[in-house]
């Protein structure tokens, strides 16, 4: 609640600025806030998850329901109000997030701060380490185009309607991915599906440089589930099995950093440098170009050492 009231007050600063140097460090202080909440999440749900019984994309797919409702209910209803209401939509909606925490039931944690010796020793085992530098090098491209997807759009052709379409697909797409993922996971284990997810977003991106035509954009957005969604839940789920359940919260740190943290300041930097000078196609097409790389490179120093989960017995 903490954090969510923080970020509540630190938006009534942000919707008031209207000097430029001012803008970054009180962003700064906003995400210094707002991005902890989201491994804290994924770990009250992996929490909650094996005391149920259900599986964790059960209660994920809500996140990408809500995302996908709100995107296009707050286009639709700012196109008739007006832009300058974003911040009533906005803080109205975090005042009512605040409220339903309260409602939250907490689970009994073992959780405990991570010691910097912990964190050496886990990153000292390769198979980890690899995976968190794929995740961030994967994910450097989707913060790339979490940033600059409206603007390929407008690019193009397409109206601002056609961006909120595209915003509310992707999320969408998700929903199925996140309720079979269980089903997935009996059959092959996290890094075959990281794998496979990211061989998915090269696709993604390619079709995203060479199409002229907004509406294909949407229609490519129907790949953000097996893209996006599979991606997020592999690094969720093998994070949670190599992680000490005292240690579960700062293991959902770790993977915030570098697919989060990292991957979001290297794609907002690297491709507003791409963008620039280049234009939107090629930052896509560097896009698939860097994560076939990766894939690449994944499936010789990972993927092939790892044997498939249904092969194992249990």
């Amino acid at each position: 609640m903490l954090q969510f009231t923080a970020c509540l007050l630190f938006s009534f600063l942000l919707f008031h600025l209207r000097s430029f140097s001012l803008l970054v460090p009180t962003l700064i202080g906003f995400y210094a806030f707002f991005l902890p909440s989201f491994p804290q999440l994924d770990c009250l749900i992996l929490a909650n998850s094996k005391e149920t019984g259900k599986h964790f994309g059960s209660y994920r797919l809500w996140g990408s329901l809500g995302f996908a409702v709100t995107a296009l209910a707050a286009g639709e209803l700012l196109a008739v109000v007006g832009i300058e209401w974003m911040k009533v939509l906005y803080q109205g909606l975090m005042l009512f997030s605040i409220f339903l925490i309260f409602l939250v039931k907490d689970v009994s944690p073992s959780c405990k701060t991570a010691t910097s010796s912990q964190f050496k020793e886990l990153l000292k085992r390769r198979e980890v380490l690899y995976v968190l530098i794929f995740m961030a090098l994967v994910n450097t491209t989707n913060k790339a185009n979490d940033a600059f997807m409206g603007i390929l759009i407008r690019s193009i052709g397409g109206t601002e309607a056609e961006v909120g379409w595209a915003w509310t697909t992707g999320p969408l797409s998700e929903i199925p991915v996140f309720a079979l993922f269980g089903l997935l996971l009996a059959r092959y284990n996290e890094v075959v599906l990281l794998a496979l997810a990211a061989g998915i977003y090269a696709l993604r991106w390619f079709l995203f440089a060479v199409t002229g035509d907004p509406d294909l954009i949407i229609v490519i957005q129907l790949l953000h589930g097996l893209s996006f969604g599979l991606f997020y839940m592999a690094g969720v789920s093998f994070i949670g099995k190599i992680v000490p359940p005292g240690l579960r919260a700062s293991g959902q740190g770790l993977l915030a950093t570098f697919g989060g943290g990292l991957a979001g300041i290297a794609g907002s930097l690297l491709g507003g440098f791409l963008m620039d000078h280049f234009g939107p196609q090629f930052l896509y097409a560097a896009s698939a170009g860097l994560v076939v790389v990766a894939v690449m490179a994944f499936n010789l120093l990972v993927v092939k050492r790892v044997k498939p989960a249904a092969s194992k017995k249990g």
